[in-house]
Formats: C-alpha cells, structure tokens, sequence
C-alpha cells in the first residue's frame, strides 16, 4: 500500500496535466468570454493607428486585464504613425463612359488638391506588367488589376502573391511618371465593397496618390477598357500626420516553478477604419486574453509564465511587435514560445510554426489534445508579423491557422464586423490556443 501512494505521487502531476487540456476546451466552450469581449471592443469602432479608437481600445484592455485578475499588467509605449483617411474619396468616369467607382484611399496615401487628378487609365495586370508597359504611363492613372488566385486552397498565398502591386504598386508606377494609381482591392469576392490596406512609397520616387477599387468595379473598368479610352476623375483627402505616442497592453500570468521562462499569446489591437476590425484582429485580441483568462479561471497553475500582448500599429508594419521586440532584447527575457493570431476568428485546423524536428516531434505528442477542436493541423512556416522579432531571441512561433476561406471576404472592408464573426468558431480557435499554450507551459518544449 505504501508502495502505491508513492506511485500516485509521483503520477498525480502527470494526472493533472492530462486533464488540463479537455478541461479548458469544456470550459471556453461552455463558459467563454471571447464573443462578449469582441463585441465590447467592436462597439467602439474602428481602431486606426494613433487615432482616438485606438487609444479607447487602450484603455477598454488595460481594464480588462485587470478586472480578470492578471499578475501584472503594464502598458508599453511605442510610436506610431498616423494617417487619416479625411472625408472625401470619390473616383468618376468622366471620358469613354460615365458613373461612380467604390474605392478607398489606401493606408499612407497622400491625397489630391480638391479638384482631383483627372487622367487616362492603363490597366496593368501586376508589378511586372507595369515595368514592361513602361513607356506608355506617363501622364496616367495605372489600374493594377491583378487578381487573388482563386485555385490556391490556402487564400493567404493567394493573397501573398497578389499584394505586392498593392503595397509597391504606386512608386513603381511613379518611377515612370504615373499620376495616380487605382488596384484592385485584396478578395475573390465580386461586389461593390472596396477593401483597404497598407501601401509604401519608396525613398526619392514621387508620392502618388493610390486608391483600392472594389472588385465589381475593377470588371466593369476592365471590360470598358478593352474596346475604348477612359478617363477618371480621383479625388483623395487623405493625408499622413505626425506620428503620436500608443501602447501595447501586456498581461500576463506567471509560472509557478519557471516564472523567468516565457511564453507570449497576442493579436493586434489596431484596425483598418473601414469596419469595426472584428476579424482583423479584434478575434486574434478575444482569443489571446481568453487562453489567461480560462486558465485563471479553473485555478490552474502554469509551471511557466503565460503573457498576452495586444500589439499596436501591426496594420501600418508592425510597430508594436518591433518595438515588443527591441524592449525584450533589452531586459534579456527568455522567451521560448510566442503565439499570435491574426488569421481571423474562423473554425481552427491547427498552427503553422517555425518549430524544428525535435519540437515537431513534441507536437505530434500532443496532437490527441487538439483533435477533439480539429486543430491538429501542424504547417511548417512562420507565426506572425508581431512576434517575429522573438524568434531572433529563441522563441518558436506558432501562429494559429483557421480555415481561411472566408477571411478576405470582409479583410480591411466595411464588412469586417461583429457579424462576420461565429461565436462558437471563435471560441474553438481560442480553445486551441489555451490547450497548446498550457501544454508548452506545463511540458516545456
């Protein structure tokens, strides 16, 4: 008998973790705050970078994060640039054809005067199309019209092959003496609804101004184009401002036994201004603060410590990560995880991560907690834009991979709103993350 209690003692931890994992997914199932939350934070509307939205959605988590009981919670300063889209974006055919274009000024875009920049069109179908149509865009507004691949399975490398004429498209354009430039907007959907998004101009070439049109839009434009000339008429009033003083928000809840190792959960707080940001990343926001919160909650004791951190300024390159980033190399923090979300708030199949052999083989362990939520997809690649600079001080990344079928229906649109979201997909996705975050926590990798 003597004998078997010392067994028991040494298995009861093994018990415990065991059980951890199903009783964290029953309990965000059944018990999860993530919607709630989502709709707290969407109804304050968009959070641009350094707008008023921004610094409310500041203050709404630091609130939260103490109202859930977090060890600590700090802001972290970072500077971040601001840029107003202004109140009139307007683009007329007004030669070949007539009647309005649905577009939306692009992040960082300068504007136009008031009378607006009035030119012929030449549509280019990316990039490279529009350096070999070189000698024929002086003058004129350059319509780039490439397409998301609708044959990829996975609508990120759809997307990640489509946005460089998104991003770069206006310098290059400039390089050869556009005045303008007009691209499609970043979905497979055809309708009327103009999708934003970062661009960048380029040291020593002419700022441009540069606008997404909707996709409906950009077929019609397209079709008028081939049989005639057309001439728009683009009127912009957005301007970039000085860059204002924001904040990370950083929760965390520390280990019991290794509290110098660290694990970090996050999403990017900002938004595009069109919706109300609950895909992007309003879900990545609910779901990292849930995984502290649930594990709190059921009293569970983390042998390492488990920090949420909402990112500011992801959308305008990622300011916040980098700056998360630098302050961690300062203090020397041992980082050995990071997780992020920023892939939507949709039924989850698994992570993608830049884990080695030995990790992988670590995961495949733990695949059995995660097939019960059918996130035991594992995807070699990379985890996210604001935890990449962790991976430079040892933390391997892991972003969460939903099923990305519908994301860029509603990315950066007027369409990104509580609606699009599906509580009992969000808490999936959230319950995923708090099972393989507990599990590192508990287990090491």
């Amino acid at each position: 008998m003597r004998n078997f209690k010392k067994v028991l003692v040494v298995l009861s931890p093994i018990l415990i973790c065991g059980a951890a994992p199903p009783k964290l997914s029953r309990y965000i199932l059944e018990s999860g705050q993530a919607y709630a939350n989502l709709k707290e934070l969407t109804d304050k509307g968009s959070r641009l970078s350094g707008s008023p939205g921004a610094a409310q959605a500041v203050e709404w988590a630091r609130k939260k994060f103490n109202s859930y009981g977090f060890d600590k919670v700090t802001l972290q300063e970072v500077l971040v640039p601001h840029w107003e889209r202004g109140s009139k974006e307007e683009a007329r055919i007004t030669s070949g054809s007539s009647g309005k274009l649905h577009i939306a000024a692009l992040g960082n875009s300068i504007g136009t005067d008031a009378k607006g920049i009035e030119a012929e069109v030449i549509e280019v179908s990316g990039l490279d199309d529009a350096e070999a149509k070189a000698e024929i865009l002086k003058g004129k507004i350059v319509f780039f019209n490439g397409f998301m691949d609708p044959t990829a399975m996975d609508s990120f490398e759809a997307y990640g092959k489509a946005v460089p004429q998104r991003v770069g498209g206006a310098s290059v354009a400039a390089k050869f003496g556009a005045v303008a430039v007009l691209v499609r907007s970043m979905t497979m959907n055809h309708d009327e609804f103009p999708h934003t998004g970062v661009m960048k101009y380029e040291d020593k070439i002419q700022k441009i101004p540069a606008a997404a049109i909707a996709t409906a839009d950009a077929d019609r434009l397209s079709q008028l184009l081939k049989t005639k000339k057309i001439k728009i008429n683009l009127v912009l009033s957005a301007k970039l401002l000085e860059p204002v003083k924001s904040f990370n928000v950083i929760g965390e809840l520390t280990g019991s036994e290794f509290p110098n190792e660290i694990i970090v959960v996050g999403g990017h707080l900002d938004s595009w201004d069109l919706g109300a940001g609950a895909q992007d990343d309003g879900a990545g926001v609910v779901q990292s603060i849930e995984v502290i919160r649930a594990i709190k909650a059921l009293n569970l004791k983390p042998k390492r410590t488990i920090r949420t951190v909402l990112f500011m300024a992801e959308e305008f390159g990622g300011f916040g990560g980098a700056e998360y980033g630098k302050q961690a190399a300062l203090t020397k923090e041992k980082y050995i995880a990071a997780f992020e979300s920023d892939r939507g708030g949709y039924s989850p199949r698994g992570f993608e991560t830049n884990a080695n052999e030995k990790v992988l083989r670590k995961l495949e362990a733990w695949k059995e907690d995660l097939a019960p939520l059918h996130a035991d997809f594992i995807k070699k690649g990379g985890g996210g834009t604001d935890i990449e600079p962790l991976g430079v001080l040892g933390a391997v990344q892991f972003g969460l991979y939903p099923d990305s079928a519908r994301y860029f229906d509603v990315h950066h649109s007027k369409k990104d709103s509580l609606e699009a979201v599906n509580a009992r997909e969000l808490h999936l996705g959230a319950a995923a993350m708090a099972v393989l975050v507990y599990l590192i926590s508990d287990e090491g990798l």
